[in-house]
């Protein structure tokens, strides 16, 4: 029987990075949460005792793709336990737009395997074998809002039920994630003060004003294409978002709205106007504009 699953993608409420490590990682604190912007995977056994992946954008069905990985470990892992499955992945999530696509789709495999083959495993294994195949992956398992540290694998579980509606931006280019980490470092001696105990309590209180002026991404002082990336957050603010950002190392940004008619609203006049530049310097050219809410399943 053909199974559908949803692989939701997240989007950075604050991120602030620490420091550099040692070994090369960054000692991160962020809060995030998940929205219900999602690719979708069709899942079904065969017969094959392999796994047979098919992809919407054919350049992401590879063997490197993070979907094809999760398998492969989880099989390897627990041999005899994982059957051959058909795997068909309907991408939905923006790539290159820090939103966590391809961890989702991989968080979202091992979620299912677990839950259907492995019901005694627990939700910190499952999260650290996501750690091994990527640092988003463990995020990407949650579906609530969440403080992480470390390099992001230390999740602690925020309380709320809080459902913004949301507008998303993504313009047509991406930013290097290892690039935004370099640039970042030399800001590091001057970075912003950290008000991530304040946003927990936002979030708690569903207040989505105090969360709106509480977010916060050190990664947008980093981006070579600072000027662009202001002028969407302008584009939003200006269309009626109480707080706008960009996610992750970029490049979408996104708007909290009070309600959905105002983002309603937002989302018809913003799309409309971005079909219709035809100018590749007009701030709206080429870009994708997504409806979605934040999503906590407590």
């Amino acid at each position: 029987m053909k199974e559908t699953v949803k692989a939701y993608a997240k989007i950075n409420l604050t991120l602030h990075v620490l420091g550099k490590r040692e070994d090369g990682y960054h000692d991160l604190d962020l809060i995030f949460s998940p929205v219900s912007l999602c690719d979708l995977l069709e899942i079904e056994e065969n017969d094959a005792d392999a796994l047979r992946f098919s992809c919407s954008i054919p350049a992401f069905q590879t063997a490197d793709n993070l979907v094809v990985r999760a398998y492969e470990t989880m099989r390897e892992k627990y041999p005899g336990k994982i059957p051959g499955l058909t795997v068909a992945l309907t991408k939905d999530i923006p790539s290159g737009a820090g939103m966590g696509g391809g961890s989702a789709d991989a968080a979202a495999l091992l979620s299912f395997l677990a839950e259907k083959y492995l019901p005694d495993l627990t939700e910190q294994e499952l999260i650290g074998i996501g750690a091994g195949l990527g640092a988003d992956v463990p995020a990407c398992t949650i579906r609530h809002a969440t403080r992480g540290l470390g390099v992001g694998e230390r999740l602690m579980h925020i309380c709320t039920k809080a459902a913004f509606p949301l507008l998303v931006i993504k313009p047509p280019y991406s930013f290097n994630t290892g690039e935004m980490y370099r640039r970042t470092d030399e800001l590091l001696p001057d970075r912003h003060e950290n008000r991530n105990d304040q946003m927990v309590k936002a979030l708690e209180a569903e207040d989505a004003g105090a969360v709106s002026d509480l977010l916060y991404n050190i990664f947008e002082d980093a981006v070579p294409e600072k000027e662009k990336i202001r002028l969407l957050k302008e584009i939003l603010l200006a269309a009626g978002a109480r707080g706008s950002l960009m996610t992750g190392s970029g490049s979408a940004v996104f708007g909290i709205f009070e309600n959905t008619e105002k983002r309603d609203r937002a989302f018809e006049e913003l799309a409309e106007k971005a079909g219709a530049e035809t100018d590749p310097e007009a701030p709206l050219y080429g870009c994708r504009i997504c409806s979605c809410e934040m999503v906590n399943m407590q």
